[in-house]
């Protein structure tokens, strides 16, 4: 199999062959993934409390709202594969573009990282066995084995040949993927309300409102995310799919993810004592098995386990596709910008997250928790950004075509602006409940940095401003002359 480089006049060599259940796969699959099964009992713990939880989810749907219908403008009218990075550059310029670029591969490369841990955790407990392998070493108290680091590697493997085969192949994946996963969730909810009983919820609270709605609130940007990755397939679109219909996947996605996230948080809260959750490696599985359903709790195991392979090639997808972006910008290192001769898909960029996803693997649970909490920062940054070049080329290009315009106009765009400077404030300032972990996340969170400022110094000195703008614009470039 051989592959050639690609400049950038070749950008639409990229496959188009995304359906519009391609777009609704990828997008819920990203959102709704295993952290529903495998958080709970951590979320509980950090809200103190069910009704803390609930409020931590309205909280951060109100907070992503914003967020997600400044993208419902965006991609329609900027549907270009480098999503944010196309946005911030056409608003604020190349530095500016190229940092909101690096943390979109950041995210995106931070949660297949965390979904190799996942798989590993939740397989340990489906089979007690694997979780009692005798350890190579331990990082942070947490134990590595080689049975753990294989099975990792499996999915690693797995989705990295599936996305190398091609766009069509993988989004299909994700379409049927997600039905299954929603399907099951679904029948273990209903059977779940069945033998609810509401004094397992007592006490509904053990912090005071704000300490741990906002405690939970910081770490939900984490799960409630993915959904972007919609904008990354923007240009890949088969010819039946309209921009209109792609950003308003994007809102879909959202939509049912968080319904889906509340029915599977405070349904195993009326199945068994929520303060014994936090001990339990997957909580909805195991209030299953206290209520005399051990059949449904595998049945959630097994749909979990399909939700960290969703999620892993949603959000692979998503970091590979903004790696040959910024390889085709001249903003990293040229040979990110390789595609198959065959298949049309970015083989370097492919390989390099395939092998990051590998590395972790290596420094165990460890790291299961703190990629959490600096993914969430870098999602903050993230779709913040989105918001703000929407508001910026609302008057640098008002005449820009917009197929569709974010509703609630500037009282919105104003509301979601706050969100993210406030939120991102009480992630980033040392002692605030919403805080990173110091120093272990800090040092993370600029290790990563550091990574994606190395790739730009590598990056391709040779082109010229001029090029670089022609090529990022891609197809609308005429449109802004106008």
């Amino acid at each position: 199999m051989s592959e050639q480089p690609q400049t950038g006049g070749d950008k639409g060599n990229l496959s188009k062959s995304i359906s519009l259940w391609g777009y609704l796969g990828m997008g819920i699959g990203a959102v709704f993934g295993a952290s529903w099964l495998l958080m709970t009992g951590i979320w509980l713990d950090a809200a103190g409390g069910p009704m803390n939880a609930l409020l931590a989810f309205i909280a951060c749907f109100l907070v992503e709202l914003p967020l997600v219908l400044a993208y419902y403008e965006a991609v329609p009218m900027i549907p270009l594969a480098g999503g944010e990075l196309s946005y911030a550059y056409l608003s604020f310029g190349n530095f500016i573009g190229m940092l909101v670029g690096w943390f979109g591969v950041l995210v995106n490369i931070i949660l297949c990282a965390w979904e190799v841990l996942a798989i590993t955790r939740m397989l340990s407990y489906l089979v007690p066995q694997i979780g009692q392998a005798t350890p190579l070493y331990t990082v942070g108290g947490a134990p590595v084995t080689i049975v753990s680091i294989l099975l990792g590697l499996l999915l690693v493997v797995g989705i990295g040949a599936l996305q190398y085969r091609g766009t069509k192949l993988s989004s299909k994946f994700s379409t049927i993927n997600t039905a299954i996963i929603i399907t099951l969730a679904l029948i273990c909810v209903v059977v779940g309300f069945l033998h609810f009983d509401i004094a397992n919820m007592q006490p509904l609270q053990t912090k005071n409102t704000f300490e741990g709605t906002l405690s939970l609130l910081s770490m939900l940007p984490f799960s409630i995310a993915g959904w972007e990755t919609i904008s990354k397939g923007a240009q890949e679109a088969s010819s039946g799919v309209s921009v209109k219909k792609i950003g308003l996947s994007v809102v879909i996605s959202v939509a049912v993810a968080i319904t889906m996230y509340i029915l599977t948080l405070i349904v195993p809260t009326g199945l068994m004592p929520w303060q014994e959750m936090s001990g339990a490696t997957a909580p909805f599985a195991e209030a299953m098995n206290r209520v005399g359903l051990p059949i449904l709790g595998t049945l959630l195991l097994f749909a979990a386990c399909l939700g960290v392979v969703g999620v892993y090639n949603a959000v692979f997808f998503g970091a590979t596709r903004l790696l040959y972006s910024l390889g085709e910008y001249g903003l990293i290192p040229k040979s990110f910008t390789k595609l198959h001769s065959k298949y049309k898909t970015p083989t370097t960029a492919i390989f390099f997250v395939s092998l990051i996803a590998a590395v972790v693997l290596f420094f165990g649970q460890s790291l299961f928790v703190p990629l959490v909490n600096v993914a969430a920062v870098a999602y903050i940054v993230l779709w913040g950004s989105t918001l703000f070049s929407v508001i910026r080329l609302r008057s640098k290009y008002p005449k820009l075509n917009r197929p569709v315009k974010m509703p609630g106009g500037k009282p919105m765009m104003i509301y979601g602006s706050l969100v993210s400077i406030v939120l991102l404030f009480l992630m980033l300032v040392p002692g605030s409940p919403a805080a990173l972990n110091w120093p272990s996340e800090y040092i993370l969170l600029v290790v990563l940095l550091l990574l994606g400022i190395t790739l730009y110094f590598f990056r391709d000195k040779s082109m010229s401003e001029a090029e670089r703008s022609e090529l990022i614009l891609g197809n609308i470039s005429d449109e802004i002359d106008n």
